[in-house]
């Protein structure tokens, strides 16, 4: 018994404050109805030293802490530095929006990091209090088994008792030596984050000071003399010092990501011999030719947006040499997408604008002389380009160069604003508009690459399965590159609106507009409609639409047409397939609305009122349609007889059918009409058809050589029939001929005004070689009475 209480009560367990055998003894423990005997101590002894053997092997793991206290020195050094860095620059409150930008990007890095570290340190916390709650455990139910074992005057053997007593100590031991380092760690990474979080704070507030005050006056006007003193030796030193900040070189970065510089010169070489190597087939796409013409300019660009993300919170110096890389290969590959040489001088100078804004905004150039920069940008700019202007509408055909002249005139009026607000002191508002304008033209323009270059190839790789041979991508390669375009367009330009919110301030950033879209919402009593449901709604039912689409040809190009499976066949099965698809598509919208089923039948409860009301003619034709569909008394291809007019069925949806007759009109029958009223069906069962051609010649000709013609000319036309073989007939005796009909069978009905044409030919030409005489009507007059003058006279002859 007393090594039982030794047992529940070793000096570290109460150090840690572990529950003890005085604790259990407090709580009453709830045992087990049933222990095991004697006979398990040694197997269950044996998998408790199992435990601690594992379980002190993590431990040692667990304690080992080198590699996260290195990242955490890591990312307090590159907090002071960054500290230290941005203290010599003043107050945000003073800083431009790009730089504020810049460095709470960076403090976001930073803050990030130590949230995964936090997030590491945190699991191996989890871990460790799994064992311990483990060891707790196991201590319960040994101290409960022991107690059991003395009830029924069994002795324990010692030695088992002591090993795992002394199991139990190591194994608290040795997570009292885990969890302290883990808990000093925890505690550092937590007082770091406050102090990044705080820096953080600071810049989202300046931030935020500075799109608030857009549309206020903030600076001096050009007029007020305050202005033109603060150009001074301070001045003069803010600049230099805005300069060495931002040549000053970060080699510690370099070396943290060189491996991303290394691996962008192998993607930039790559990309360029792939364009060389392609460049006959590239030429091929028409969308692709501004790219084969200046391949250095593509592979640098698309090298650097591919790793442009890939860098982590980027130094304004390496940040400023990507951004005039993009902006020279951009430029030289836009170029060739414009009408003419003037638009393409227009492009190069808003490149060159962009770049000297950039730059200065690198050197955290001193507002009073950046807002002289911007007022000579309008004066110099705005006699340029009214000049363009006024070119380009001289040399202007029809319809040429009209978005490009009202863009022309969009800039000139914002930089015409934009000088106003500079003079009047409007001086962040004045900065906005250009910079947003700018920002919205290049972003405009690369979304026109970035269409052009996608659906260049999508319009490759349509070409490439075509050619591939496979049946769907022939049969519909060229509506499916159509529809990838249509997709594609719809998705660039809708990021393209979310993008342009935070250049506009309307936003923060693009995912707060997008929150604020997504969450207006529309109410229907009980019923909360919310945009971002209804956008989820109309994309899960388009998808249904293209899915079904996609089903419905790959079914019959690669397998009901392989299976020689009919026409009308085919059209049920993906009748059948676009029905189906549909109305899970619907479905699941219905869902996404918030519609329960229990709901959809209400509506259609509501709908089937509907239906007795005005509704029935509509209902009566779908069902009429899918009967149509299902019984199959026509489908599509057949030649039917509606109305006394005969034509080709040539598609059967849910409401009519339509019919293309001779005349290549449409005609619109409703399938209730269909099924009820009478319609003859040419092809049903066969396309063959018999023709019936009447012939008639004078009296007297030779009955036998007319029939010997009609058999000759009918027997020697390739697409009429042997069996049943044709059939001269002489039928009756007419008023002014002797009436004759053949009849002949043909295969197809869509070649019977051929034949029959052919057959009439063939009859009149064997006619006039036979010399058989076909009459004309003729009427024989009786004249009982007649007036005595009209008769002839010997006088009058």
């Amino acid at each position: 018994m007393l090594l039982c209480l030794g047992l529940m009560c070793p000096p570290s367990a109460l150090a840690e404050g572990v529950v003890t055998r005085d604790a259990f003894a407090a709580d009453e423990i709830v045992q087990p109805a049933v222990f095991p005997g004697l006979s398990e101590l040694g197997s269950r002894s044996s998998a408790l030293a199992d435990f601690a053997a594992r379980s002190e092997e993590r431990l040692q793991l667990l304690t080992d802490l080198s590699k996260q206290k290195e990242s955490l020195t890591e990312i307090s050094e590159h907090f002071k530095n960054l500290t230290a860095e941005i203290k010599p620059l003043g107050s945000p409150d003073h800083w431009y929006v790009d730089r504020l930008t810049q460095y709470l990007n960076q403090f976001n890095k930073i803050r990030q990091d130590l949230d995964a570290l936090q997030q590491k340190i945190t699991l191996r916390q989890q871990e460790v209090e799994g064992i311990r709650a483990q060891v707790i455990k196991d201590k319960e139910f040994w101290y409960a088994w022991s107690g059991e074992l003395e009830k029924q005057d069994v002795a324990p053997p010692q030695q088992t008792m002591a090993l795992v007593k002394k199991l139990l100590e190591q194994l608290q031991a040795s997570l009292h030596k885990t969890a302290a380092p883990l808990l000093q760690l925890q505690e550092q990474i937590g007082t770091f984050h406050r102090d990044v979080s705080a820096a953080s704070d600071n810049l989202t507030l300046a931030l935020g000071k500075l799109r608030k005050a857009t549309f206020r006056k903030n600076a001096y006007s050009f007029g007020s003399g305050k202005f033109y003193r603060q150009f001074n030796s301070e001045l003069r030193n803010q600049t230099k010092d805005g300069l060495t900040a931002a040549l000053k070189f970060n080699k510690s970065y370099l070396q943290e990501n060189g491996w991303l510089l290394g691996l962008m010169i192998i993607t930039f070489s790559l990309i360029l011999s792939l364009l060389h190597h392609y460049r006959s087939k590239l030429q091929e796409t028409d969308e692709w030719h501004f790219i084969i013409r200046h391949s250095w300019a593509a592979a640098s660009f698309f090298t650097i947006i591919a790793f442009w993300f890939w860098f982590p919170a980027p130094p304004p110096l390496i940040r400023f040499v990507f951004l005039l890389l993009a902006a020279i290969s951009a430029t030289s590959l836009a170029i060739p997408l414009l009408e003419n040489r003037r638009q393409a001088w227009v492009l190069s100078l808003t490149a060159l604008v962009i770049f000297l804004t950039s730059a200065f905004r690198l050197i955290a150039l001193p507002q009073p002389l950046f807002r002289i920069y911007i007022a000579l940008l309008a004066v110099i700019f705005i006699p340029l380009l009214v000049q363009q202007l006024l070119l380009s509408k001289k040399s202007r055909q029809s319809g040429e160069g009209r978005l490009y002249r009202a863009l022309m005139r969009l800039v000139v009026a914002v930089l015409g604003v934009s000088l106003i607000g500079q003079i009047a002191g409007y001086m962040n508002f004045s900065n906005w508009l250009i910079q947003a304008t700018f920002e919205t033209g290049m972003v405009l323009l690369f979304a026109k690459m970035a269409v052009m270059l996608i659906a260049g190839g999508i319009e490759l790789t349509t070409d490439l399965l075509i050619q591939s041979g496979q049946s769907f991508f022939r049969e519909f390669g060229e509506e499916l590159a159509v529809r990838l375009k249509r997709l594609l367009n719809f998705l660039i330009y809708s990021f393209l609106v979310l993008y342009l919110l935070p250049v506009w301030r309307l936003f923060a950033t693009v995912s707060d507009g997008w929150n604020y879209f997504s969450q207006w919402t529309i109410v229907f009593g009980n019923f909360h409609l919310s945009m971002q449901m209804l956008v989820s709604a109309v994309i899960t039912f388009y998808l249904s639409l293209q899915i079904s689409w996609v089903l419905q040809g790959f079914s019959e190009t690669e397998v009901l047409i392989r299976h020689d499976v009919d026409r009308g066949v085919r059209d049920a099965v993906k009748k059948l397939i676009h029905y189906g698809v549909v109305l899970i598509g619907f479905l699941v919208a219905l869902s996404l609305l918030g519609l329960s089923l229990q709901h959809f039948v209400v509506v259609l409860g509501a709908f089937g009122v509907g239906i007795g009301f005005g509704l029935q003619d509509i209902v009566n034709n779908f069902l009429s349609g899918l009967i149509l569909l299902f019984e199959r008394p026509i489908k599509v291809g057949d030649g039917v007889l509606i109305d006394g007019e005969y034509g080709t069925v040539s598609r059967i949806g849910l409401r009519s059918t339509v019919v293309k007759n001779m005349d290549e009109a449409e005609l619109i029958v409703p399938n209730a009409q269909m099924i009820s009223q009478k319609v003859t069906n040419w092809t049903l069962t066969n396309r063959r058809v018999r023709i019936v051609l009447s012939v008639g010649v004078a009296y007297g000709s030779d009955l036998e050589k007319v029939l010997t013609i009609l058999t000759e000319v009918s027997d020697q036309h390739p697409l009429v029939l042997k069996k049943p073989k044709p059939s001269p007939l002489f039928v009756q005796f007419g008023d002014s001929s002797l009436d004759f009909e053949l009849r002949v069978w043909i295969s197809n009905i869509d070649n019977r005004p051929d034949v029959k044409n052919e057959l009439l030919l063939a009859i009149d030409r064997r006619f006039r070689e036979a010399e058989v005489e076909i009459p004309f009507p003729q009427q024989d007059l009786h004249l009982r009475s007649v007036d005595s003058g009209i008769l002839p006279t010997p006088e009058r002859e």
